[in-house]
């Protein structure tokens, strides 16, 4: 009899630890909705407040660890798989393939320079530049496919942000911060 409940704790124990970390991590989500309700601004009629757009963000990283958490109770921590593996129903096989330090490496100092960057030439001419070293750096060749998607993807992100979300992006100083106003005009 003592056998038995020993061995029902020791099973709900080994399911509900592998969900700990979600749990911990859906406290802070429903900690920082209450933080973002807080936000004191003058309501305007027909507008978002500035608390929008974080409680939408806010309301999916709690949907997506409510997710997990049943996912690890029901399965007990079994499906922690990548998305590849999910997606085909198959094992996923471990990575073979060579590494290269160098190309880690200077992938982050290209981070880096586009974060020192950024301020002086602005988001649009910053984010086209690092997209195209990037891809170019990854080993893409394509030369067509890098400039329209970086230079397209760019152009519709800015939109986005500014008309759309009202994010005030870094314009850059003169005269690069006439882009911004270039691609925010159509």
């Amino acid at each position: 009899m003592a056998g038995e409940s020993a061995g029902r704790a020791n099973g709900l124990g080994a399911r509900i630890a592998p969900a700990i970390p979600y749990l911990l991590l859906l406290a802070v989500t429903i900690w920082l909705w209450g933080v973002a309700g807080r936000i004191d601004y003058q309501e305007r009629p027909g507008t978002l407040g500035p608390d929008f757009w974080p409680r939408v963000a806010i309301g999916l990283m709690g949907l997506l660890c409510l997710v997990r958490i049943a996912t690890v109770l029901t399965t007990g921590g079994a499906a922690a798989r990548g998305i590849g593996a999910a997606i085909t129903g198959g094992e996923e096989e471990e990575e073979t393939g060579p590494r290269r330090p160098i190309l880690l490496g200077l992938g982050i100092a290209l981070t880096l320079a586009y974060g020192l960057v950024l301020n002086t030439i602005g988001f649009p001419l910053a984010t086209a530049l690092f997209l195209v070293a990037f891809m170019y750096l990854g080993g893409s060749r394509r030369h067509l496919a890098v400039w329209v998607s970086s230079l397209v993807g760019v152009a519709l992100v800015t939109v986005l942000l500014t008309k759309v979300v009202y994010v005030s992006l870094p314009r850059g100083a003169p005269p690069f911060d006439r882009v911004i106003d270039l691609i925010s005009g159509f």
